[in-house]
Order: structure tokens, then C-alpha cells, then sequence
């Protein structure tokens, strides 16, 4: 049977990998969305024990580590050598099946055909030239292969991000750098995700789900409270338990933070 992979589990499992103080303090944004997502993206990548699957752009965040807690067999692909490093030791330490590779999910160092199953969460909004990372997947991924993503969405166009909060700059539509430091966030219509994903991979995009509408995104996570969010992780897993599905209910009008999507390649 297909692993799954629940919102308490996911918190489990962060635990086991970063420690207790977890709790108090979170590591790696481990928090909110992350509650939301990676359970959404395990639910809708249908892996069973012992498949293999790609991961690109997880960095040091724990979810190549869950996967494989469940018996998945993880390439972990990373672009910076440390961040690999970090998923190396993780995994030897644990006794985990990760396989962590540093390289460009622009030009992926895998033949054609080579996966049934990819993941990436919250990762490929931060890379440039981001259609290059959809020709790749669907390049290395088999046909009738799946790959579950999650990335920052828009219904039209985003005008801010971290308003009065931190000092992203739009730089294009939908499109935000982070001044000093230089970190991309793209938001994505659903015109990109057919343009950006679907039509590069030659995939049909299958299901979608939405997260962060107006009480999780606009009155919590860009705004002052944000500060609370590595704080007490057992209040995102409240609001995971409670809120986001109230939102996903009633209020299904207002523009969601993010989107958590599987294409399958067309065979």
C-alpha cells in the first residue's frame, strides 16, 4: 500500500530527526505550511515501500528523512555541497536510505527514464529559470510516472509578499527577491503550472489542493505574528487540525498561499 504520512506524524518524525527541542524551537521553517505539505505531497505521490524516489531542492529540511523513515528509497538532490552533507549525516546517523547528490535541477545528473516518482516542496519557486527544472523532471521521469509538488500560487498576480514585514522587491509579476540576500520566491497561476510543469514534462496535471487562505495566510502568516512562527510548533499542528480545514470549507473564495499539485507523465 501506498506510505501516508500524517500532520502529527510528520511532527514524530521531526523529533526523531532534530530532537525535542523541536517543540520550542523550530528548525529549517519546520512549521505551519510544512505540517500542511508534506503530508499533502506523500498523499498524492502514492509511493509504496521500496520505491525510489527523486527529491529536489530539500536542502537540510527533514522530508527526504520521512520518506525514507517509511521505507522509500530517497535520492535527496541538492545544489549546495553542504546541504548535502547535512542530509548525509542525517541519514547515517538514523540509518536511513537517502541518498543526498549535489547538483542543478536545471540539468538534472540522471539519464532519461530513470524515476517513477518525484517530490519537491516549496523548493522550485526559489530557482531561476524554473521551466528549465520542468523539462528535467519530465526528462528523467518515466512515463505514467508521478511528480507531487507544492509552490507559492496566485489567482492572478501577487502584488506583495512580507509587506512592512521584511524587504522582499518585486522584480517581475508574480516574482519577489529578498533585498541583501538575494532569495527568489515566484508565485505561480495556474497558467504557470500548465506553462512551467505540465506542458515542459508533457504531464497532465491530476489534482490540486490549496492551503493559507485568509485567516492562515493573511492574518497570521504575513503579518506581526509571524515572528511566533518558530515558536511552539504544537500551535501550527492545532492550526493544521483545526483551522486549515475550516478554510479549505468556507472559505475557498479567497486566494490561497500555496498549491500542492501531482502531474503524471503522459505515456
Amino acid at each position: 500500500m501506498p506510505i501516508q504520512l500524517s500532520s502529527l506524524g510528520a511532527l514524530i518524525s521531526e523529533i526523531q530527526i532534530n530532537g525535542w527541542n523541536i517543540l520550542r524551537k523550530t528548525v529549517n521553517d519546520f512549521s505551519l505550511w510544512r505540517l500542511i505539505e508534506y503530508p499533502g505531497v506523500t498523499r498524492i505521490l502514492e509511493a509504496e515501500p521500496g520505491t525510489r524516489v527523486l527529491d529536489i531542492g530539500s536542502g537540510t529540511s527533514s522530508y527526504p528523512l520521512m520518506l525514507a523513515q517509511r521505507g522509500i528509497t530517497v535520492i535527496a538532490l541538492e545544489l549546495e555541497l553542504a546541504r548535502a552533507e547535512w542530509q548525509q549525516t542525517k541519514a547515517r546517523q538514523l540509518h536511513l536510505n537517502v541518498l543526498p547528490v549535489v547538483g542543478d535541477g536545471r540539468a538534472l545528473p540522471f539519464a532519461s527514464n530513470t524515476f517513477t516518482r518525484i517530490t519537491s516542496v516549496s523548493a522550485i519557486e526559489h530557482i531561476p529559470n524554473d521551466r528549465e527544472v520542468g523539462v528535467e523532471m519530465g526528462r528523467v521521469l518515466m512515463p505514467g510516472g508521478i511528480a507531487a509538488l507544492s509552490v507559492p500560487y496566485t489567482f492572478k498576480e501577487r502584488k506583495g509578499f512580507f509587506r512592512g514585514l521584511k524587504s522582499f522587491e518585486q522584480i517581475a509579476p508574480n516574482e519577489f527577491v529578498q533585498a541583501g540576500r538575494g532569495n527568489l520566491v515566484r508565485f505561480y497561476t495556474d497558467a504557470d503550472l500548465d506553462s512551467h510543469f505540465a506542458q515542459p514534462m508533457r504531464a497532465q496535471i491530476e489534482r490540486k489542493s490549496f492551503f493559507g487562505r485568509a485567516l492562515l495566510n493573511d492574518h497570521y502568516h504575513e503579518t506581526r505574528w509571524n515572528r511566533y512562527w518558530t515558536r511552539f510548533i504544537l500551535k501550527d499542528l492545532l492550526l493544521t487540525w483545526i483551522v486549515y480545514p475550516l478554510e479549505e470549507l468556507f472559505l475557498r473564495h479567497s486566494e490561497p498561499f500555496g498549491v500542492i499539485f501531482r502531474l503524471r507523465k503522459q505515456t
